[in-house]
C-alpha cells in the first residue's frame, strides 16, 4: 500500500467504490471528460458540472426527497457528463465523534473500511461505514460513521438511472480533514520560525446545513460537537445555539478557524458576537466543497 493511499483515505476518499483510484485526484482521473459533482443534504440536492478543461459550472440545487430528485433529474445530469460519471458528497445520516486510544497499527485507516471491528473493537456497530483521522501529536482521533443503508440506497438509485458513481464521500468530513491539515502545517511553520505557538484553536466547519466544531488545546483535540442538517440560511438559530457554549470558554490566546460554504452568510458576524475578543481566521474557499471534490 502506498502512503498516498492512506492519506487519501483519511482526507476525502472514505467511501470509494472499487472502481475508484484513491491515489488519483478526480480531475486527473477523468481528463478531457465532463463529469458531475453532487451533494445530498436532508432536504436539498445541489450539483455542479465539471467541463472537459476541469472548470466548474454554475451551482444548481433543488429541494425534495433524494429518490424523487434523482429519478426526475437523471436525464439532465446524464447530459452534463461523459459516461454518466459522478462524485457524490453526503451530508446527512452521519456521525462525527472524538475518540481516544484507537489502534494505530499500520494500515488501520484502510482496514477500518473492510473490518471496522478490528480497529474499533466494541465501538464498532453493524450497518455503519467508517473513516478515521488520527491526531499525530496525541492519542485522540476523529471517527466518521455513516449509515451503510444510506450509501447503498444512493448507489442503487444512481445505477438504476444509468449514472456511474466514481466516489462517495462525506462533504463536511472532507472539509474538516482539509482544515486540520492546514492548521497542522501552520503549527509546523510556527515551530520552525520560533514564533509563539498558535494557542487554543476552535475550528468551525460548516457545509450545506451541517456543522462540526472542534476545540483544541495547543495540538491536543479536547472537544468535538457535530450535527447534520442543523440549520438553514433562513434559520441560523440552531447553529448559534450549538456554537455558543463552546465559544464561551475559549481560554487565553485563542483563535477561531472558520471553514464554511456560502450557505452560511453572516457567520463571521455571529462568531464575532459570540466571542468578541477572539481572532477569526477565515480559511473558507468560495468553491469550498466543490474544489475538494475536484482536487482530491
Amino acid at each position: 500500500m502506498k502512503l498516498s493511499d492512506i492519506t487519501n483515505v483519511l482526507s476525502f476518499a472514505a467511501f470509494r467504490p472499487d472502481s475508484d483510484d484513491s491515489s488519483c485526484m478526480w480531475r486527473k482521473r477523468f481528463p478531457n471528460k465532463q463529469t458531475l459533482f453532487l451533494n445530498f443534504s436532508k432536504e436539498i440536492v445541489s450539483w455542479r458540472s465539471v467541463n472537459k478543461d476541469g472548470f466548474l459550472g454554475d451551482e444548481n440545487s433543488i429541494a425534495g426527497p433524494i429518490k424523487e430528485v434523482v429519478e426526475d433529474m437523471s436525464a439532465d445530469w446524464m447530459d452534463l457528463t461523459d459516461g454518466g460519471w459522478c462524485a457524490v458528497s453526503i451530508n446527512h445520516r452521519f456521525v462525527i465523534s472524538l475518540e481516544t486510544n484507537l489502534t494505530r497499527k499500520n494500515g488501520a485507516s484502510e482496514l477500518i473500511r473492510t473490518n471496522p471491528k478490528a480497529v474499533l473493537g466494541s465501538k464498532s456497530e453493524r450497518g455503519k461505514r467508517y473513516a478515521l483521522k488520527h491526531n499525530d501529536e496525541s492519542n485522540s482521533s476523529i471517527l466518521l460513521a455513516v449509515d451503510e443503508d444510506y450509501i447503498k440506497e444512493i448507489e442503487t438509485l444512481f445505477k438504476s438511472s444509468g449514472l456511474n458513481i466514481g466516489r462517495i464521500c462525506c462533504g463536511i468530513y472532507g472539509m474538516l480533514a482539509e482544515s486540520l491539515d492546514q492548521i497542522s502545517e501552520a503549527q509546523k511553520d510556527y515551530k520552525e520560525n520560533g514564533d509563539e505557538p498558535l494557542g487554543n484553536v476552535i475550528l468551525v466547519t460548516c457545509c450545506e446545513g451541517s456543522v462540526c466544531i472542534l476545540k483544541s488545546d495547543q495540538e491536543k483535540w479536547t472537544e468535538l460537537r457535530s450535527r447534520n442538517s442543523l440549520y438553514t440560511q433562513e434559520d441560523m438559530g440552531p447553529l448559534r445555539k450549538i456554537m455558543a457554549p463552546i465559544l464561551e470558554d475559549h481560554g487565553a490566546n485563542a483563535q477561531i478557524v472558520l471553514n464554511a460554504d456560502k450557505s452560511v452568510e453572516g457567520i463571521n458576524e455571529m462568531l464575532s458576537e459570540l466571542a468578541p475578543k477572539v481572532r477569526i481566521n477565515d480559511i473558507s474557499d468560495s468553491y469550498g466543497l466543490w474544489d475538494l471534490l475536484k482536487n482530491k
